[in-house]
Parts: C-alpha cells; structure tokens; sequence
C-alpha cells in the first residue's frame, strides 16, 4: 500500500476551495489543515469541512513535522515568501501561478528546491487540460504543418484584483501554453498596456512574443471588456486549431485551411502559393478537471521524484517572460531580449 501523503493548503479564496475538494477525492491523500489569515474564511471551512483543522499562522503547517507538501494558493506579492519557508522546512511546494514577481526569486526557490531534492510545482493548470495536450498532440504529428503564429485572448469583467496586474493575473496561462505547444521559450517581447481603473496596474494589455523560426506570440488581455472570451488559436501551413475554454460542446475545433508556398522559387514570376481547404473537425476531448490533473501530478511527483511538467524551473520561465513583458510595458512598447541570467532587467513589478 502507497504512503499517506498529508497535505497542508494555505488560502482558502478562489483556487483554495478547489483544490481542497480535489484532494479530498485522492486515494491515499489527507488534508489535514487549512491556513487563511481570515477569521471569517476560518469559521467558514470549520463549517463547511469539520474534519479539517483550520488556523490563520502558517508557521503551525510549517512546524507539524507530518506534514508532506503545501499547496500555496495565495495572492500573487505572497508567493515567495511562503514557497520559501514551505521549502526550508522540508516541506513538497505547488504554488499558484506566477511562482514569484521578481526573476531572482523565483530562481531561488528553483535551487532551494533542487538543493533540498523537493518537488517545487506551479500552478499552470492550462498544461493539464486534455483540449490544449491534443493541441500539442497535433503541432507535435505535423498535422498542422509548419507553425506561423500563435493568438490568445482573454478577456472578462473581472475578477479585478489590487495586488498585481492583469499582466501578471492572466498573461501567465498564455506564456506557459505556446511555450508548451512550442517546447520552446519566447527569446523577446513587446507589449503595451494601461491602466484605466487604477493607473498602477494595467487591466488591459496588448502582448508580443518572438520565438525562433519567426513565430509570433500574440496575447489580448483585459480586465474591462464585457466580451468573455478565453481562446487560444494556432495557425499553420496546412491547418489552424482553435481552443474555446468557454464551449463545453466543442472545446476544440481544426480548420484543414492553409497557405503555403508550394515550391521553392528563384524570382516573384515564379512565386506560387499552395492552398488549402479541407474540413472543420470537432474532436472528442476527455472529460477531464486540469486541477485534478495537476494535484495527481504534484502527489505522483513526491512519491516518484519525476519532476513535473509545470515544476520550479517552467514557472521561473514563466517569470522570466513576463517581466520581460512588464519592463516593455513601462518602456512603451520597447522591444526587451529575454534573459536566462540572474541580472536579468525587469519592470516595476520586479527589481534589477
């Protein structure tokens, strides 16, 4: 029989409720306490879920030495902090996304991981949905022939927050999407954004990422459109595939359209392009919850000590882009080199 894993969960907001339910459904895991530093949300989970114990200091999940792993679902400014003491104590680490707000935070809770041989995961939870791994499944068998672009929107009123941006709230799915559909990391971003509710932090932004082999990268975010949309769109030689989070009948559908060059040419006269028109396929898409996906994931990996897909070194990556994507924002729309070393420039959300 498999050990009891004991998971501890601090946050108990928009994500926490969730994955405490998920957890609960696992063979051979416990929740035994829940941290929230409100009184009210306190009173609410012993309410709710008797057989849980809940208490505001972290320092009590840290300090029970039966305590295997935390889930960290807290607002974005607290990550580091509490990834870092979670992982001090020896303790397995999922944080929500982003995994911090500054390149060298994020790159030290990547080391003190590795360092104390823990599992270090974040929450990129659009890695686990079935619709955007079939996504994959067809860049990857060339089905869609050679990769052009790549377009995101994500747009909604609200949920607004006052600790981050809605650069830093919703840009990350979309940076750890094409980087997986890619299996490549964007090397330059440009990007424009304003705030119109609060001129500190931008609630609509518009987004450029450059990878090799000139594909582009293209997000649309907004906090203030009435227009919900959640779409991820890949256009290629021979095909494009569009991802509709918001379709439950046909989260996925493939256009067999395309546009290419159809031989190699020497002067304009010569210039011919290959089209072509097929059909629109709906493919079936498993019936899967991506934060059951992800709380397997993060279980298996501290049982078998196999990294997981979204482990430490995907969210600092992540981090890496977006404070790219920040500083180009403050700059104006500034191309900025994304840079794999530790003195890596980034913007106000950031440091140096």
């Amino acid at each position: 029989m498999q050990k009891m894993i004991r998971v501890a969960l601090t946050g108990y907001g928009h994500w926490g409720p969730n994955y405490l339910r998920n957890l609960q459904f696992m063979d051979q895991v416990e929740v035994p306490l829940v941290c929230d530093k409100q009184e009210i949300v306190i009173r609410k989970i012993q309410k709710y879920h008797p057989q849980v114990k809940a208490v505001s200091d972290f320092d009590f999940l840290l300090n029970d030495d039966s305590i295997d792993a935390v889930i960290i679902a807290t607002p974005a400014m607290t990550h580091y902090d509490l990834a870092k003491k979670s992982l001090q104590a020896g303790k397995h680490t999922l944080v929500e996304k982003p995994l911090a707000i500054k390149v060298e935070e994020a790159e030290e809770l990547v080391e003190l991981a590795r360092e104390s041989k823990l599992t270090l995961m974040v929450g990129h939870t659009f890695l686990y949905n079935p619709a955007v791994r079939k996504m994959k499944e067809y860049i990857d068998r060339g089905v869609l022939g050679k990769i052009y672009y790549l377009q995101a929107t994500r747009t909604h009123l609200g949920l607004i927050r006052n600790d981050v941006s809605a650069v830093w709230d919703l840009v990350p799915h979309d940076v750890s999407i094409f980087s997986y559909l890619l299996g490549d990391k964007p090397k330059r971003v440009s990007a424009v954004g304003v705030g119109h509710l609060n001129p500190a932090l931008e609630d609509v932004a518009f987004v450029n990422l450059f990878y090799d082999n000139q594909i582009i990268g293209n997000i649309h975010i907004s906090w203030v459109d009435s227009n919900k949309l959640r779409q991820v769109a890949v256009i290629g030689s021979k095909a494009r595939v569009l991802f509709d989070d918001l379709n439950p009948l046909e989260r996925l559908r493939l256009f067999e359209k395309g546009v290419s060059i159809d031989k190699p040419y020497d002067n304009f006269g010569e210039f011919q392009l290959l089209l072509r028109d097929g059909d629109i396929l709906s493919p079936k898409i498993e019936a899967q919850e991506p934060l059951q996906n992800v709380c397997l994931e993060f279980i298996d990996s501290i049982r078998s000590g196999k990294p997981p897909l979204a482990d430490g070194a995907n969210g600092l990556a992540v981090v890496r882009a977006i404070c790219a994507i920040q500083t180009s924002i403050d700059r104006g729309g500034e191309p900025v080199v994304i840079s794999n070393s530790k003195s890596a420039e980034v913007g106000k959300h950031g440091s140096k």
